[in-house]
């Protein structure tokens, strides 16, 4: 048990004795004790209540609360993870304790006033009215850890390189050490500036790549600034990237940039007229399309719907149109599906738009019908009500048919929509009148065979409700199948 105690009774050791902590400014919080690994807070050289407390050492990361002594650099307005501090006659092998609040990193609301200083924190599972994420600074004798967090998991930031050009983007996917705060600058006018050192694992994708994605880790120094609002990132700075940190001097900027990104193309990589270009503004989910090149991937038969790359508004209407043709030349023109065959009027050129076009596969349609089954049952059926979110191409294959000159041409697209579905009575057969409105996920197989002018959706497998029928399916191992009904 911890106790505050008169400033008077305990006497200070000589500046020369203080102990520093690297990467951490502590000089001017608190002062070694003659004790291994004890710190002494005093809180009168913070210009408060001369009351000192003798703690554990913190770690680099860890800022110390306790009583009436609030470490400096916790500030209102920026997210901290609490531990309670261990006890100084805590057993060297005791299981620390728990964090707060299941855990999670919650910005500092408020930092009240006098002996006992409640310390509140936003609110997550309850109301503003109800908001029960706080304590006191005196709750527990042996006091608080605050630990930094600038950088969260799911945060997704914009790589950029020295000459602040993007190239790529990533995804914080998990912490892999403590994040520590090396610096904090406050203005004049009460903003509040923080270095935080960073060590993530992220999913990077690099323009160049192809959209290709790879888990790596990242290191960096966040910069935080906080006006009249939270805190917030402005930018990561001194960035490596990879196993062996061989990619250097790159800086994070938060957000995805999708009007910034960038890809480069090349006609002799496609055994084409070799002609290279950089587009920017494509989503990675888009082939390019620009001068003479048009992406391999893009194959006639196939359905897509079409952006100018320095546009949001898609091309005819923005509807899934299918491709009939790709022509020849240095201006391909790209032909689909005519909505009248006396005034054919969807097609382009390859060069119609300087800044390049970009075309999205599509498999799923909303009004199309399913027929859902598992195990070798029927299951019931959908109906597709909406299809808005993109439809991302996984895979091309080029499959031999037995007894056909040529190959069939299958891809596999990635398919987020949402389905009015209709389920099987129990014992199979017929279908219920009771229609739930579903979000469906999986892989639609699309496969286009020698001969056939247009490419058929054969199924959607791997499928995934957002319903708890899911859990029901997954516990009794059934695996759905959407498979399209004429």
């Amino acid at each position: 048990m911890l106790a505050a105690v008169f400033y008077e009774e305990i006497e200070l050791l000589p500046c020369d004795t203080i102990e520093e902590v690297p990467e951490v400014q502590c000089k001017g919080y608190w002062t070694s004790s003659v004790y291994d690994k004890e710190v002494i807070l005093d809180a009168s050289t913070l210009g408060d209540v001369p009351a000192v407390y003798r703690v554990p050492q913190p770690a680099p990361h860890q800022m110390p609360v306790i009583g009436v002594y609030i470490d400096p650099r916790v500030r209102t307005g920026f997210r901290y993870k609490i531990r309670p501090m261990q006890a100084l006659d805590a057993p060297p092998l005791s299981v620390k304790p728990r964090y707060l609040f299941d855990g999670k990193a919650l910005t500092l609301q408020s930092i009240g006033r006098g002996f006992a200083r409640r310390l509140t924190f936003e609110p997550i599972d309850s109301t503003l009215n109800e908001n029960n994420n706080y304590f006191w600074s005196d709750s527990r004798p042996e006091g608080f850890l605050f630990e930094i967090e600038a950088v969260s998991v799911g945060d997704k930031f914009t790589i950029y390189d020295a000459n602040h050009e993007p190239q790529g983007i990533l995804e914080v996917v998990q912490q892999q050490k403590n994040q520590i705060e090396i610096n904090q600058l406050i203005g004049a006018d009460g903003t509040i500036e923080k270095k935080v050192k960073i060590n993530t694992l992220c999913k990077v994708e690099w323009y160049e790549n192809d959209g290709a994605t790879k888990l790596v880790p990242v290191t960096g120094v966040a910069l935080l600034k906080k006006g009249r609002g939270n805190a917030s990132v402005v930018r990561v700075i001194n960035v490596a990237i990879g196993i062996k940190q061989l990619k250097k001097g790159y800086e994070l900027k938060p957000g995805v940039q999708s009007s910034s990104r960038r890809v480069k193309v090349n006609g002799a990589d496609i055994k084409d007229i070799p002609c290279q270009y950089s587009m920017v503004g494509l989503e990675r989910y888009e082939l390019p399309v620009i001068g003479t090149y048009v992406d391999p991937r893009i194959i006639p038969g196939f359905s897509y719907r079409v952006r100018p790359a320095n546009s949001r508004r898609h091309l005819f209407e923005g509807r899934s149109l299918m491709l009939q043709s790709v022509g020849m030349g240095y201006g391909k023109r790209i032909t689909f599906k005519p909505d009248t065959l006396n005034a054919p009027e969807n097609y382009f050129w390859s060069d119609s738009h300087p800044e390049g076009i970009g075309m999205e596969p599509r498999a799923v349609h909303p009004d199309m019908k399913f027929s859902i089954t598992g195990n070798g049952g029927l299951l019931g059926e959908a109906i597709v009500f909406r299809a808005d979110l993109p439809q991302i191409e996984k895979m091309t294959e080029y499959v031999d048919v037995p007894g056909k000159r040529g190959k069939a041409v299958e891809k596999y697209i990635q398919v987020d929509v949402t389905c009015h579905v209709k389920l099987a009575t129990t014992g199979g057969g017929s279908v219920d009148s009771e229609v739930h409105l579903m979000k469906v996920s999986g892989t639609a197989l699309v496969r286009k065979d020698p001969g056939q002018q247009t490419a058929k959706l054969i199924k959607v497998f791997n499928v995934g409700l957002d319903s708890q029928l899911n859990l029901l399916f997954a516990h009794s191992q059934t695996e759905l199948t959407f498979h399209p009904i004429p």
